[in-house]
């Protein structure tokens, strides 16, 4: 009170942004953890919310509170590899101030879903790995089940924002331009475009000594909102993987869906439209009509002739749809998520 920089009342977290990250670090617990005493380090510079290390190396013989994975201000989620072996495996460092919830609605493996609320918003982030070494088996199962998920995110919860964060060994030219086109590239690039999802990340994120390759991947469905992203160099010399990261800015909110007046030109009565100009007396009709009263009544004969003449229908514009969305699309979407909500409802009626 005397100091007169104490919060009397302190409530939630009141920042607008939050901040992500995600690095691949090929073994959390190598060399007495010294790439997590390095990224803590890290962290105290950038300071972001939400953590996310790929490649954890780490199994049951490490305990979730163990003391070396003691990170102050943040709590731990962890997906190891299925196998409880010391490789592949997912983590996620996040603050302990985040209004953050972990769903459990994929049996995909390495895989961790969190909702966030945050200003109103919510949103859902997705942290993954993909193993390079996977089957085309093993592939068309990934991409089954990477599908499922975007797909429930999408239609059952109306998120605002989703963010697909993690590594997917899996490189397309449209993401690094000098990359080869890979079919699992193309796989996955096919399925986010189809939800409106764009990846944002242009930098090599794998980097040899002879090649490099932009595999550590993030997608959005509002890449708009992100006021900044890109690669940070990686902090270990054994470590090839770059660390990606965005900046989000929750201030940027969505307009409400809006209605607008659309002209079917091509199916206009030019005929008509000639006919009914050349029928209006125009001398007669601006006679003691000063300048300003003849322009808005030469506006409203113009506007009642085109109304008449030209085909014209009021639609309403929603920001949220992707720009290739039309009404068939959209019917066709709405009867595709009613369709799977009879089937979820199905399901859980059998279970």
């Amino acid at each position: 009170m005397i100091c007169g920089d104490i919060e009397i009342n302190p409530g939630p977290r009141k920042d607008e942004n939050l901040s992500i990250c995600h690095w691949n670090l090929n073994s959390i617990s190598a060399h007495n953890f010294v790439k997590f005493s390095s990224l803590q380090a890290f962290n105290s510079i950038h300071n972001f919310d939400l953590i996310c290390i790929s490649e954890t190396f780490l199994d049951s013989s490490v305990a979730i509170d163990d003391s070396d994975l003691n990170f102050n201000g943040y709590n731990l989620m962890r997906s190891d590899h299925p196998s409880d072996v010391k490789r592949g495996g997912i983590c996620i460092f996040y603050k302990e101030t985040l209004p953050i919830t972990f769903l459990n609605i994929t049996n995909l493996t390495e895989c961790l879903i969190c909702e966030i609320l945050f200003n109103q918003k919510k949103c859902f982030i997705v942290s993954l790995y993909r193993s390079p070494s996977q089957t085309d088996a093993e592939f068309d199962e990934f991409i089954e089940k990477f599908e499922k998920i975007i797909d429930y995110i999408t239609t059952s919860d109306s998120p605002n924002l989703i963010f697909i964060i993690g590594d997917f060994n899996a490189k397309l030219s449209t993401w690094k331009h000098d990359d080869p086109d890979t079919e699992e590239g193309i796989e996955i690039s096919t399925i986010t475009s189809s939800y409106g999802l764009t990846q944002v990340i242009s930098e090599p994120t794998h980097i040899l000594p002879n090649s490099s390759s932009c595999i550590d991947l993030l997608f959005t469905n509002q890449p708009n909102m992100i006021t900044k992203s890109g690669t940070y160099s990686s902090l270990h010399p054994n470590c090839h993987h770059q660390i990606i990261y965005a900046n989000i800015n929750f201030k940027v909110f969505f307009p409400p869906p809006y209605e607008r007046k659309v002209w079917h030109y091509t199916r206009c009565d030019i005929e008509g439209i000639r006919k009914s100009l050349d029928s209006i007396g125009w001398n007669r009709a601006f006679r003691n009509l000063n300048i300003h009263q003849q322009v808005e009544l030469f506006n409203n004969y113009l506007m009642n002739i085109f109304e008449n003449y030209i085909p014209n229908e009021i639609i309403t514009i929603n920001d949220k749809d992707p720009p290739w969305i039309n009404d068939k699309i959209r019917n066709k979407v709405i009867l595709k998520n009613e369709l799977y909500i009879k089937y979820l409802h199905i399901k859980i009626f059998i279970l």
